[in-house]
C-alpha cells in the first residue's frame, strides 16, 4: 500500500491547527502546582501535623493561598511534645525536614513521615511562624 502525500491546502490546515495549540500549551505551563498530594493529617513521633491553607501577603495588598504543613498539636506524654511546647512550636509551619524542603506535589506530610521513618538519628525540622517572622530549627527524636 502506498501513502498519499498531503496536498498544500491540507498541510496549511494542519500547520494552522498546530499553531493554535502552542499558546494553549504555554497557558497550561503557567498553572500553579497541584494541591498537596496528601495525606492531610498525620501523627508521627508524638507530633500532630495538618495541611492548612496559609495566606501569604505580597505587596501591594495582594494575597496568595498555599497549602502548608503545620504542627498543630502533640501527645502530652511524648518527649517530642514536651520539647515542642517548651519552645512554643505549636502552630508553626514546617519548612524542611532534614534539610529537604517539603513539596506539595510530593505530599508534604508524606515527606515528613518518610523523614521520621528513614532517619538514623534525630529529625531536624525547620519551622516558621508567619505572623512574627520567627524561625526555629529543632531536632526531634525519630520515634
Amino acid at each position: 500500500m502506498r501513502m498519499k502525500l498531503l496536498k498544500g491546502t491540507t498541510m496549511r490546515a494542519i500547520f494552522a491547527g498546530l499553531a493554535l495549540l502552542v499558546p494553549l500549551a504555554a497557558a497550561y505551563a503557567d498553572l500553579p502546582p497541584t494541591p498537596d498530594a496528601g495525606p492531610f493529617a498525620v501523627s508521627v513521633a508524638g507530633l500532630d501535623f495538618k495541611i492548612m491553607d496559609v495566606h501569604v501577603k505580597y505587596p501591594p495588598g495582594y494575597y496568595k493561598t498555599f497549602p502548608m504543613a503545620v504542627l498543630t498539636g502533640c501527645k502530652a506524654t511524648h518527649a517530642n511534645c514536651r520539647l515542642a511546647k517548651a519552645k512554643n512550636l505549636i502552630g508553626m509551619e514546617v519548612q524542611t525536614a532534614n534539610g529537604e524542603y517539603l513539596k506539595p506535589e510530593q505530599g508534604q506530610l508524606h515527606m515528613l513521615q518518610d523523614a521520621f521513618a528513614h532517619a538514623k538519628g534525630p529529625v531536624t525540622l525547620e519551622l516558621y511562624r508567619r505572623e512574627s517572622g520567627e524561625t526555629a530549627k529543632v531536632d526531634f527524636a525519630r520515634r
